[in-house]
């Protein structure tokens, strides 16, 4: 299958001396790049699907974590609290991104789904107008939160996680942001088989071990566990570049979070990019700052080169991307049927 091009789903016993055997419910890659994936302060073995192997970032990585913290923060964008949340066991955060001040026909089904999932409904969104009453379509949530539109996902990712702490402490929280389509299995048979404190959904080593932020599930949410994610839920500062936002925040998530609680993926992809010639190599250790002149290396990603194959194996999100800047990887009729199949 790799052979071919294609990704392989195989499950796989895995007996450690010492420990009872870890199951690998849904692997995706070669066999022989399937290995167990723990957090980085000290050995911790799960049942379940893999635990991520949180390793130290390259220098190029670090030197240029460095100058983007030093050049690229900004403040954190204004937020208000429009209904607050209460004390419920399970909150689900969706953010909507809505510059037009309204929802889309994509962003209302998005809210349907999550509305329909067990536990209550958070929506952090983003319009331009602070005073602006919430559109309609958002009423059917059980708290709202508006802010403003800078700052990306992880901007709206700290504002709901820190609202849940205040407001519902020891909660846990599905969080999902509307990059993706969906969801469109089932979330909470997903969240209680969730092994970790934190779970990603799938999970890759570019630039180094993380999880893909477009949804995730964090276990008891606190004022203590939101103080130890600081580094990359910050409640006083945030990125508002595409860039620095997956250098210092996505792909630093799982390491920040491995240091207080356990971390882990449902799937695991071992992408191996396509190596860059030694000129642009050299030019980006020397000034790891001008990786923004480069496209992102998105070979072998599975969401976006098999969705439809990720579907079929129970994965329960599909990209908006493959509809917009990605459109040429996907093929858009047998996507369109799949959506009408899903009564998307």
């Amino acid at each position: 299958a790799m052979v071919e091009g294609r990704w392989a789903a195989m499950e796989a016993q895995i007996t450690n001396p010492g420990s009872a055997p870890i199951r690998f419910e849904l692997a995706i890659g070669p066999a022989s790049d399937i290995a167990i994936r723990r957090a980085s302060v000290k050995p911790v073995l799960h049942r379940g699907d893999q635990v991520l192997r949180v390793d130290l970032g390259p220098g190029a990585t670090r030197r240029l974590r460095w100058q983007m913290r030093m050049s690229k923060r900004r403040p954190a964008p204004e937020s208000r609290v429009v209904v607050a949340p209460f004390p419920a066991a399970r909150w689900n955060i969706l953010f909507l991104f809505m510059p037009g001040g309204r929802p889309d026909a994509d962003q209302v089904a998005m809210i349907g789904r999550v509305r329909r999932l067990a536990g209550k409904l958070l929506i952090v969104y983003a319009t331009p107008d602070r005073e602006a009453p919430a559109d309609d379509a958002l009423t059917v949530a059980d708290a709202l939160i508006w802010k403003a539109l800078p700052g990306f996902d992880f901007s709206a990712y700290a504002v709901g996680l820190h609202a849940i702490a205040r407001f519902s402490p020891g909660a846990d929280a599905y969080v999902q942001n509307d990059s993706v389509l969906g969801p469109f299995a089932d979330i909470d048979a997903l969240v209680d088989r969730a092994s970790w404190d934190l779970t990603g959904f799938i999970a890759s080593p570019t630039v180094e071990n993380h999880f893909s932020s477009f949804a995730f599930i964090m276990r008891n949410v606190t004022a203590e566990r939101m103080a130890a994610l600081a580094p990359v839920l910050p409640r006083d500062w945030c990125y508002d570049e595409f860039s620095p936002v997956v250098v210092c925040q996505e792909s630093l998530f799982a390491r920040v979070a491995a240091r207080s609680m356990t971390v882990g993926s449902f799937l695991y992809m071992p992408v191996k990019p396509v190596p860059r010639p030694f000129a642009t190599r050299l030019l980006l250790r020397i000034a790891p700052s001008r990786v923004d002149r480069y496209p992102m290396d998105v070979s072998g990603d599975p969401t976006l080169g098999t969705p439809l194959d990720l579907l079929d194996r129970g994965f329960p999100f599909l990209k908006r991307s493959l509809f917009g800047k990605f459109a040429e990887l996907a093929d858009r009729p047998a996507l369109d049927a799949r959506l009408a199949q899903l009564r998307w």
